[in-house]
């Protein structure tokens, strides 16, 4: 840990943004930093992506980890917070997932399309970005202007993807029409794995997957008004999800977002976005793993809908530029246990929980004295509520009849006030350097399954720590405090710009062992522990994250990130759960032609920390530092077709992410329940891409 330290140490003295990357063939995800100046872009072939949601992409951002519970189901943590705590938006649709244990999650829904892009707010997050955005905001979306700015007529790609080990599969195709006053894009895309494998070719548990999906956009301008609309359509078939109780069986999700623009002058313009999303997920402990006896299979039948608006107006104001908006969303979710072999069981898990959001904010942005400021605030209420629920245990189990009743007798009808406020500035400090601070407030509302969970489940919207939890509908909602400061130095062909951050968030909402004397009891009957129950606390957050870019040649460039993040419970002396610990990636990108034909070769380094700051009150396990090697290439043999090839892991190393689940599979003869899932071992790919 001490020397890992001192090496991030001493890449502060030479870190960077990464500069904008060669563009190459084929649909990409473009990735861009802070929301102020500092607009760097990385652009990302979606044909080379290991993952099947597409993490491995978003993991090259700087601060950011996915913390893992299967193939298809990964989550995005940002400086040590994941979950509800980052906002996600998809297309600028709030996704609402079906599964409480987040088997669906934001990633789980992204297909690629022309112009993908994931954009991310590096540190203060500006309050126009989205509402509870105290973790961060990744917005991953295709943008329209840049659809509308195409030169007329037709283009498309297809890319086709082999995997090996476990036969992998991976085929898309896309393509946009641009005609006078529109365009219309296509997207279709199919995933299949029969497994992935760890070092010394072991098998990772239910890491296989399966999954299609298709996208539809328009788009329509007349004079200064702009339509658009975009319709996505996604099927994951059985895939497994090891860290978690079940897998998944199918989960149906379905989007849509209408789009208006009115441009009144350069400078002055208006946004509507109408949206909504539908998401059936059936997920079980049967089909995909053993059972001890058929009174324990359990089957997890759970929907979503979401439906909302946001709208914008953006004028100058006072040498700067001021936007005003307001966003309104309504979320619902049910989910209702059975088991296949019992007609007669049920747990009504979830019964119209609801959500409702309606938020205002007011931004400005503005340079003065050379001096660029941003300051905002946004005023947001959260309404909250559920329906009576129930179980066929209840007439059996004084303990379930207790909580049942003690829940439907509670104040479900619950009011979350909260104001976010944000203010950052930069300015130059010599010639080649600037200086960036900026402070923020926000907040989060307590979302369903921590109000209304009201049986103790391993329900944890994906934290996965192998305990059953209930809700609460005492809590209070999150406000999170921060300051962050760092500089951007630039000379010659370098830049280096390191982030400092510190967050105090009030009321962190996190488990402590329950004092619910049904709850214990019905916990303890079913998994022989105590159940922990949603509470406030208190949580400190801080850390350093780091880029480097340098041209060491006219055709070498070298590219570097790094992070640290330490996260600790302020109320006990207590570390909070499953942070991603230090990391470095180096990159190293040669430009050169084979045959005359352009050839891009990349080498990249990722050294991980150990990780011995766990939480001892959820029993976390320490894990210990790696290091991976991997290779790609390509080659574009026509300006039309290209070849990928990449080797991850050259090594065959076997190792464990921290951020990686716990194997909950039973049957695994090489990976025993309540170990760490290892990461993939060395892995084959090869790509090939056709554009017209």
């Amino acid at each position: 840990m001490k020397k890992t330290l001192t090496a991030l140490a001493v890449i502060a003295q030479g870190v960077t943004q990464c500069a904008l990357a060669q563009e190459s063939q084929g649909e990409i995800i473009t990735v861009i930093g802070s929301p102020l100046t500092q607009v760097d872009a990385e652009r990302i072939n979606t044909s080379s992506n290991t993952d099947a949601d597409f993490g491995d992409q978003i993991e090259k951002l700087t601060g950011v980890s996915i913390t893992r519970n299967g193939p298809v189901t990964g989550l995005v943590q940002y400086r040590g917070l994941y979950g509800d705590r980052v906002g996600i938006t998809i297309d600028g649709v709030d996704i609402a997932g079906a599964g409480p244990n987040a088997m669906d999650s934001p990633l789980s829904h992204v297909l690629p399309e022309p112009g993908l892009q994931a954009v991310l707010y590096r540190g203060i997050v500006p309050v126009s970005a989205g509402v509870q955005t105290l973790g961060g905001k990744l917005d991953i979306r295709a943008d329209d202007s840049a659809l509308f700015n195409l030169a007329d007529g037709l283009k498309a790609n297809f890319n086709g993807a082999l995997f090996s080990p476990g036969t992998g599969q991976q085929y898309q195709a896309n393509g946009v029409y641009r005609f006078e006053s529109g365009f219309l894009t296509g997207a279709f895309t199919h995933q299949q794995r029969d497994e992935r494998e760890a070092a010394d070719d072991i098998a990772i548990p239910n890491s296989a997957y399966l999954r299609n999906g298709a996208k539809l956009r328009a788009g329509y301008e007349q004079g200064n008004h702009q339509f658009t609309a975009s319709y996505q359509a996604l099927n994951t078939n059985q895939s497994g999800t090891p860290a978690l109780a079940m897998d998944i069986n199918f989960i149906d999700a379905a989007w849509y977002r209408l789009g208006y623009r009115y441009q009144a002058s350069d400078n002055t313009y208006f946004v509507l976005n109408a949206f909504g999303n539908s998401n059936q997920h059936a997920m079980d402990n049967f089909r995909q793993r053993p059972v001890m006896m058929d009174s324990m299979a359990r089957q997890n039948d759970a929907d979503a809908i979401a439906q909302g608006f946001n709208t914008s107006y953006v004028t100058p104001l006072y040498n700067g530029t001021i936007t005003l908006g307001a966003n309104v969303a309504h979320k619902r979710n049910n989910s209702t246990i059975s088991n296949p072999n019992d007609a007669s069981f049920y747990i009504n898990n979830f019964a119209s929980t609801e959500q409702d959001t309606y938020s205002l904010f007011s931004e400005w942005e503005g340079v003065r004295n050379t001096v660029q400021y941003q300051f905002g605030a946004r005023f947001t209420q959260v309404n909250a509520d559920a329906n009576d629920v129930g179980s066929n245990m209840e007439m059996m189990n004084d303990a379930v009849a207790s909580l049942a009743i003690s829940f439907n007798g509670a104040d479900r009808d619950k009011r979350f006030t909260m104001l976010d406020l944000a203010a950052t500035l930069e300015t130059a400090i010599g010639d080649n350097a600037m200086f960036f601070a900026g402070v923020s407030q926000k907040n989060r509302a307590p979302n369903y399954y921590e109000l209304y969970t009201w049986l103790p489940l391993a329900i944890t919207g994906g934290m996965a720590d192998g305990f059953n939890y209930i809700g609460n509908t005492a809590l209070k909602e999150e406000t999170a405090r921060q300051i962050e400061f760092g500089t951007t130095f630039s000379a010659k062909n370098w830049t280096i710009s390191p982030r400092f951050f510190y967050q105090d968030i009030e009321n962190y909402i996190t488990g402590m062992p329950s004092e619910n004397t049904s709850a214990i009891m019905f916990s303890n009957m079913m998994s022989g522990t105590v159940p922990f129950q949603w509470a406030n606390t208190d949580a400190v957050m801080k850390g350093v994250d780091i880029t480097l870019h340098g041209e060491l040649l006219d055709n070498l460039s070298l590219d570097m990130l790094a992070s640290h993040t330490h996260g600790n419970r302020d109320d006990i002396d207590d570390a909070l759960f499953r942070i991603a610990p230090e990391r470095l990636v180096t990159r190293l990108q040669w430009q050169t032609a084979l045959f005359a034909s352009p050839l891009s070769l990349e080498v990249t380094s990722e050294l991980v920390g150990s990780q011995s700051h766990v939480s001892a009150l959820q029993s976390e396990t320490a894990t210990a530092g790696y290091g991976l090697l991997h290779l790609s290439a390509k080659w574009q043999l026509t300006p039309v077709f290209a070849v990928s090839t990449r080797i991850s892991n050259v090594t065959d190393k076997y190792y464990a992410a921290h951020t990686a689940g716990i194997n909950r599979v039973s049957d695994d003869a090489n990976i025993a329940t309540g170990e760490k899932l290892p990461g993939a071992g060395r892995e084959w790919q090869l790509s090939l891409q056709l554009a017209f």
